[in-house]
């Protein structure tokens, strides 16, 4: 017998210039019929909505019932352009802002758990990220 999912998981996208936009679309049409496994992402609406349909959500309260329809996404806009497959220092900002905050809705109880897409290393080191990876990263939080 299934438990009855009473809050979402929560999904940073990683790097946006990387595979993390591709993969989080893929898990979502692969499990867009299973509100059990419903996620929202958090990152950049417009970014996501140029590979398939999202629907904008303003918490995390509303992912469920966006799900079947569309990847739910608590936008998180970019402050420049990823240009995929060319990782940039300039994002990586917004790439530890999305997990920092996937924590913080994780703590708070509104996410069951925290889902974290590839983050490119050599920008974030170049930006002055001076942990290994998301683990050790999350571990300081």
């Amino acid at each position: 017998m299934r438990l009855p999912v009473t809050a979402p998981l929560v999904l940073s996208l990683g790097d946006p210039c990387g595979t993390g936009p591709e993969l989080v679309h893929k898990a979502w049409a692969a499990l867009r019929s299973q509100t059990d496994y419903a996620f929202a992402v958090l990152g950049d609406a417009d970014l996501l909505a140029s590979l398939g349909p999202v629907r904008p959500i303003h918490d995390l309260s509303e992912t469920i019932a966006a799900f079947p329809d569309g990847l739910p996404v608590l936008g998180r806009p970019l402050s420049a352009p990823a240009r995929p497959g060319q990782p940039d220092p300039v994002h990586a900002p917004h790439i530890t802002g999305w997990i920092r905050e996937g924590v913080a809705l994780c703590l708070s109880g509104e996410a069951r758990g925290l889902v974290t897409a590839p983050i490119a290393k050599a920008p974030m080191y170049a930006s002055g990220f001076r942990f290994p990876g998301h683990t050790e990263f999350i571990a300081e939080l």
